[in-house]
């Protein structure tokens, strides 16, 4: 297992490891497979923040079957912050149309840990996700002007929210670089400069959003990076809305 998951922390490979035996000795032929995603699998393992996300596959998902491998994930979540995704192998591809975004970042970034690869041939259609993107997007931007208004002038306030957005602001340029055809970098700055060059976003707002995500102290006039930030994701919502395809 250490082999496999390059830069995996001891604890973790051994806490992945036993998971396999664990659920194959519970679940036998009802296991379908265990698939790593998330930060580990991208090679961006923080040590006691970020999570282990796994997909467990399983033939049948009933109760009982659950019940059956229950206390192997209960024991991973307690030895390394195991996060479990249970599906049936015939659930992926729907999973995929009703969270297009997440389920293609998975099928780029995982590792199989057991059984069989559900994201080989995993297709999900360009007007899905770039819909995706735009509900995510607009979503950030309602959730920007209501921090604006609900939160004043307190700065430490802004500044986190501010940097809750950072993440998902990224993922959603990304996703946009990705249907653009331009090369989409992993890294939140490296992303929101990609972005900046393909979309004509701002750069001072979202360089110093990139800083703040690492550092959460608010630092010169945060009430005007705010604004700079809700102008920034305005402005990617609707651009996700003018790459919506023509109707026939």
């Amino acid at each position: 297992m250490p082999d496999l998951i390059p830069g995996a922390p001891a604890a973790v490979a051994a806490a992945l490891d036993r998971l396999k035996d664990e659920l194959t000795a519970a679940a036998g032929r009802n296991l379908a497979g265990l698939i790593l995603y998330g930060g580990l699998a991208r090679g961006r393992f923080r040590p006691g923040k970020s999570d282990i996300n796994v997909i467990v596959l399983l033939h049948d998902a009933s109760a009982g079957a659950l019940a059956a491998i229950a206390p192997a994930l209960t024991t991973a979540r307690r030895a390394a912050g195991v996060d479990p995704l249970l599906l049936t192998p015939a659930e992926v591809a729907r999973a995929a149309d009703a969270f297009p975004t997440k389920f293609l970042d998975i099928k780029h970034h995982h590792i199989v840990l057991a059984g069989t690869d559900p994201f080989a041939g995993l297709e999900v259609s360009r007007e899905r996700i770039r819909l995706r993107v735009e509900q995510e997007l607009h979503n950030l931007l309602l959730r920007l002007r209501h921090g604006y208004i609900a939160l004043g002038t307190d700065a430490v306030m802004l500044t986190q929210a501010m940097a809750r957005v950072a993440r998902p602001l990224a993922l959603g340029l990304q996703a946009l670089l990705q249907l653009a055809g331009k090369a989409a970098p992993d890294r939140s700055a490296d992303i929101f400069e990609a972005a900046v060059a393909a979309f004509g976003l701002e750069r001072e707002p979202l360089a110093r959003l990139a800083e703040l995500r690492q550092n959460m102290q608010p630092t010169g006039d945060v009430a005007a990076l705010y604004q700079g930030v809700l102008a920034a994701v305005a402005r990617a919502a609707d651009t996700a809305d003018q790459m919506k395809e023509p109707r026939p």
